[in-house]
């Protein structure tokens, strides 16, 4: 008997050990880009050796770490009580962004850190802040997006946009409450080796998205390497000079049910675009939206439309981009425009954006600026001259490199 225990705890512990040089040789590309695009703070920290053993040092922070571990020694006994001590009140928030700031003080490692965050553009938005007022509103929003996730796809809240963004179970059941208890465990063992105060909070919020298969954010990922590759190298040797606007942004629509690729509106709106590339208005079409309509839908929309180019109209791959991931014209727009810099469009000169005459007017519209300052918290591109019901001049602007986590299929 007690060989045979032994020998469990041997081959149990080969497989911990097993697991955990996995883990670290082999990190789950899925979760390493969902981070990156919703939390970027904390990417750039785990990067930083010296900022890592600084945090790790100070007792005030590690109290954070204590009170997550110790929950591992409790037994829940739902989803809400299982992410409880992951979540970040108010108070914490407000107390840990006031200990950051005092840390970076006068410390170079902190100083440079501010900098590559500043010089990344994800948090543009607070681009004119002095050091401290920037270091704390950057937590503060991972803080509470860190919660949006763990409440949602945890313990089931409903989300803003409850139709399209909700959790894939039932948070109710026991075997729900049971793989969430499981993902827990995971997140605090695989934080144990650097002991970051965020980290068990931030791994149980990825482990959430990627349980959920709310993977949206980075489904294309990378594009530039994938879809978008023939269009970047056409893009290099591109006079766009030669052209009245840099690009033809086209705004999806999802279908209604799960047979269609692609909507009415979604064909309409190639069909309008496409008078506009007849026109050699500009050189390329920026075909935007991800998978929203129907929930959970297989079919996205950027994708379908860039093979009804190819396929109906014969336009070359190299002169479509896809934006894949937006839900919303808010961040149709928003996407387009960090495509446009990423890629090597000018955002001096003009674009078009191309959409339906009902969905065209509100794009133009007062209510569409109200919603990207509620949403967005700002004006992610500047709506020039109407040329026809159907098509807007715009140009983009740089704060739309800014992230939204409390968004996380599209950040």
């Amino acid at each position: 008997m007690k060989k045979l225990i032994l020998f469990s705890l041997v081959v149990g512990c080969a497989l911990i050990s097993r697991a955990q040089t996995i883990t670290h040789d082999y990190p789950n590309r899925t979760k390493q880009r969902l981070q990156a695009k919703n939390f970027y703070l904390f990417s750039a920290v785990e990067n930083d050796k010296e900022i890592v053993n600084l945090l790790k040092a100070d007792k005030q922070l590690k109290a954070y770490w204590d009170k997550m571990i110790m929950s591992s020694e409790s037994l829940p006994k739902n989803p809400r009580e299982i992410i409880a001590p992951f979540l970040w009140s108010r108070s914490d928030i407000q107390a840990v962004g006031k200990r950051l700031v005092k840390l970076s003080k006068g410390n170079a490692h902190f100083k440079e850190l501010l900098q590559k965050l500043r010089n990344s553009k994800q948090y543009a938005n607070f681009e004119d802040a002095s050091d401290d007022e920037y270091l704390y509103k950057i937590w503060e929003q991972c803080a509470k997006g860190l919660d949006t996730v763990l409440e949602v796809y945890g313990a089931g809240k409903m989300p803003f946009y409850r139709n399209i963004d909700s959790i894939s179970f039932d948070a109710k059941s026991k075997r729900y409450s049971y793989a969430v208890s499981t993902l827990k465990t995971e997140a605090i063992e695989d934080a144990r080796e650097t002991q970051l105060f965020f980290q068990p909070s931030l791994n149980l919020a990825l482990n959430l998205l990627y349980a959920n298969h709310k993977d949206e954010a980075v489904r294309y990922d990378p594009l530039d390497k994938k879809e978008n590759a023939e269009a970047i190298r056409a893009i290099k040797t591109t006079d766009f000079k030669a052209f009245p606007y840099a690009s033809i942004v086209v705004l999806g629509g999802g279908p209604e049910n799960y047979r269609d690729k692609l909507s009415i509106a979604g064909k309409i709106n190639l069909q309008l675009a496409m008078r506009e590339y007849r026109a050699q208005k500009a050189p390329f079409i920026i075909v935007s939206g991800g998978h929203v309509h129907p929930y959970m839908t297989p079919y996205c929309e950027a994708v379908e439309m860039k093979q009804e180019l190819i396929v109906e109209y014969g336009i070359p791959e190299e002169n479509i981009i896809i934006e894949p991931y937006a839900r919303h014209t808010t961040t149709n727009m928003r996407n387009a425009t960090r495509l446009m810099v990423d890629y090597g469009i000018p955002l001096d000169q003009k674009s078009l954006v191309v959409t339906n005459p009902l969905h065209s007017d509100y794009t133009g519209s007062e209510n569409f600026k109200k919603r990207c300052k509620d949403e967005l918290g700002y004006q992610p591109v500047n709506i020039h001259a109407r040329l026809s019901p159907t098509t807007l001049e715009f140009t983009g602007n740089i704060v739309s490199f800014h992230q939204n986590p409390n968004q996380p299929l599209d950040p």
